[in-house]
């Protein structure tokens, strides 16, 4: 089995090699935090300062769908993200990401509001269909370690049980994660999902989803902007977003009101959010076990006013 050092060392080569970087051009390689699933380093070289992430269980798409979503989201023009500066292939031994360094200052008020601002103006955009998207995403991507199935599909509603709740929800029964009574009552949103979400779906229409919106996603450069980073993207309802960043807490009320103040949420979007948070909470059950079953269930029941 690879040493981390070893494993590093394979990924610092990958990605040097990449962009045409020897190994004299190396100033400095550093640990740095790289989330719960991969690791990070903090490159420095005689081209600039990078970001380097890798896994050395992953195969080289975890990190190309990756390059994807943060691509999505550059080309709306509405929210800053990572440069991309390359990406692991078929032929590395280790799954890399090299990414622009981002310096990180300290959140104000002022940057929670700015996110609040663009966040919505990200939402406005309907992502690569155009006026005509449908919701879902080309291929299937990833949240956090996991698949997430996408494909595309004209009904929102149908969409959110098909690939969002059902295969979560069988696979922590089939696991013995879950029993007969949480499986039901999970599968209860999913047959009511038109339902409860269709209708302020269909007067919103489809919005470009950074997927994965908790806290630890969000970080702020120097100078207070913000920056996203570790999307799960696809096209869904904007709703989806606003009730992750609820979930866990650590965002600024400024952020809730630069929002809502840009684009003002559909009627009844509170009873709405545990039916949103119900897909975060299978993925942390599916990823973490503990109790993220028993709030899964929680959330379902809110879902359907019990």
């Amino acid at each position: 089995m690879e040493t981390s050092g070893a494993s590093t060392a394979v990924a610092v080569e990958g990605a040097c090699r990449a962009v045409g970087l020897g190994s004299s051009d190396i100033q400095s390689v550093r640990s740095v935090g790289g989330g719960c699933i991969n690791q990070g380093t903090a490159l420095r070289t005689t081209r600039g300062d990078f970001f380097l992430k890798w896994n050395g269980r992953a195969d080289h798409r975890f990190f190309g769908v990756e390059a994807e979503g943060l691509g999505a989201l550059a080309a709306s023009g509405s929210v800053r993200v990572p440069s991309v500066i390359a990406a692991s292939g078929p032929g590395d031994e280790a799954a890399w990401l090299l990414l622009e360094w981002i310096e990180e200052g300290r959140p104000g008020r002022a940057g929670w509001f700015r996110l609040g601002r663009e966040l919505a103006a990200l939402h406005r955009d309907a992502g690569p269909g155009g006026p005509d998207a449908r919701f879902g995403w080309s291929g299937d991507n990833v949240i956090g370690s996991l698949p997430q199935p996408n494909g595309w599909n004209d009904d929102w509603a149908g969409f959110w049980a098909e690939r969002r709740i059902r295969p979560l929800a069988r696979e922590l029964r089939e696991r013995g994660a879950f029993s007969a009574a949480q499986a039901n009552i999970v599968e209860a949103v999913a047959e009511r999902a038109d339902e409860l979400l269709g209708p302020a779906a269909a007067a919103d229409g489809p919005s470009l989803l950074h997927g994965d919106l908790w806290s630890g996603n969000v970080l702020f450069a120097r100078g207070g902007g913000p920056v996203l980073i570790d999307p799960a993207v696809y096209v869904g309802h904007r709703e989806v977003d606003l009730a992750m960043a609820d979930l866990f807490g650590g965002f600024s009320g400024a952020f809730r009101e630069a929002y809502a103040d840009a684009w003002p949420l559909q009627p009844g979007h509170l009873r709405r959010r545990p039916a949103y948070q119900l897909y975060p909470l299978l993925v942390h059950a599916r990823l973490f076990g503990g109790g993220y079953a028993a709030s899964a269930a929680t959330a379902a029941r809110a879902a359907l006013g019990g």
